[in-house]
């Protein structure tokens, strides 16, 4: 098997694993709604970088961050029997901000086509206005 169709392979099994972990198994309430964004696995299976959001505003990033570095040794272990690897991947937690930049990216969006309909209504007024 390609050393790439099997970075994939684990990759998408580590995300599942991770993302069933953390949504229910972790008693950490700074973990309690962490979402997994990606998962990328290095070459030789033994570094895993995870990318991760949180949806709680209350809970800063370096905390929630601390707290997934804590929990790591659960996890780790957890991966190693539930995918029968080898050696159980040295986890590395990075916050993404994707989805926060995707909330602005449409917000701004939603922005120029609100005042492009604005535009085009004051466009057509003038349009129709009295002839002379």
């Amino acid at each position: 098997m390609s050393t790439e169709i099997r970075q994939q392979r684990v990759a998408g099994l580590i995300y599942e694993e991770l993302s069933i972990m953390l949504a229910g198994e972790l008693q950490d309430p700074r973990i309690s709604l962490v979402n997994v964004t990606d998962v990328r696995v290095s070459k030789d299976l033994r570094n895993v970088r995870v990318f991760v959001s949180h949806d709680d505003e209350t809970v800063p990033r370096r905390d929630l961050l601390q707290a997934l570095r804590s929990a790591m040794p659960y996890l780790r272990t957890q991966l190693a029997k539930r995918l029968a690897l080898r050696a159980a991947p040295e986890l590395f937690f990075t916050y993404d901000e994707s989805p926060i930049m995707a909330a602005r990216v449409d917000e701004l969006l939603r922005q120029i086509a609100a005042e492009r309909a604005a535009q085009h209504q004051n466009d057509a007024a003038t349009d129709e206005g009295p002839a002379a």
